[in-house]
């Protein structure tokens, strides 16, 4: 199984994106607006919808994320690569046509409580959408092609957009992985003794270790706490291509709850402990 991943940069941002299939008080560059204020929303739900991406220069890439989407359960996802701008050239990776969610895992259908096809993300506010490339691929363009006709809101609304390169280290976290969910409610205990809540927001922090990097892990480990910092969001997957409730309750697009120490823990080992809050 795959180890935990890191997409630290994310080069959609620098993209040239365009399509006409999004509002013009919605528009497709929302997708690159951290946050959650803005969206990007499709006029109908009808039909393909296509994303296309222009960069100045070459980036590479061996993942993309779709985060905060409202996708049914039949939604599916085609992402192509070219090495010539504007979609020509030669296609350097193409994804085919792939489900945009995970299906409930097996063993966590319930029989009589879930509808027949449901996702693992039935009953949350919004998904993600994550593809997980073969390999790096070096690339001048893209198109994301999206389908979800039968989505019941009539309209297909997407928070973020992530491309880029992921960080694996060779030896995975240690044992105590901790995913938590976090409520800012405030609760206020009456004189009769009731607890009165004043429902605020939830959000997800994922924090644990990676206790077995080497010298370029830790280089490069490093290096992503320097560039993003506090205020740069990036995406992280504790168990990537597990699917089902496993991925979904351990990716995040999130921020450093801190930055990290990286301790030197013995010859050519080192450990990069880590704390991330959902955004």
């Amino acid at each position: 199984m795959p180890n935990l991943r890191i997409i630290s940069t994310n080069d959609a941002d620098a993209a040239v994106l365009t399509s006409s299939a999004f509002l013009a008080s919605l528009p497709v560059e929302n997708l690159q607006v951290e946050g959650r204020a803005r969206v990007a929303r499709t006029v109908n739900a009808t039909g393909d919808k296509v994303i296309n991406g222009n960069w100045s220069v070459a980036k590479i890439a061996s993942a993309i994320v779709l985060y905060g989407c409202n996708f049914s359960s039949a939604a599916t996802l085609r992402v192509q690569l070219w090495d010539g701008e504007n979609q020509t050239g030669s296609v350097v990776h193409d994804s085919g046509v792939n489900p945009a969610l995970d299906a409930i895992g097996w063993g966590e259908f319930g029989w009589g409580l879930s509808s027949w096809g449901a996702t693992a993300f039935e009953d949350w506010a919004s998904a993600f959408s994550v593809l997980w490339f073969p390999q790096v691929f070096s690339a001048r363009s893209f198109r994301i092609t999206i389908n979800d006709a039968s989505n019941a809101a009539g309209f297909i609304q997407i928070k973020r957009l992530l491309i880029g390169a992921y960080f694996e280290p060779f030896v995975n976290f240690e044992y105590g992985l901790s995913a938590t969910w976090v409520d800012n409610s405030v609760q206020t205990r009456t004189m009769g003794r009731s607890i009165n809540t004043d429902k605020r927001a939830q959000f997800r922090s994922l924090s644990g270790n990676l206790s077995g990097l080497n010298a370029s892990e830790r280089a490069a480990f490093f290096e992503i706490t320097r560039v993003v910092g506090l205020s740069t969001e990036l995406f992280v997957s504790g168990y990537p291509e597990a699917g089902g409730a496993m991925e979904r309750d351990h990716a995040l697009l999130c921020k450093f709850d801190q930055i990290p120490p990286v301790i030197a823990t013995s010859y050519n080992r080192y450990s990069g402990q880590f704390s991330f809050v959902e955004v």
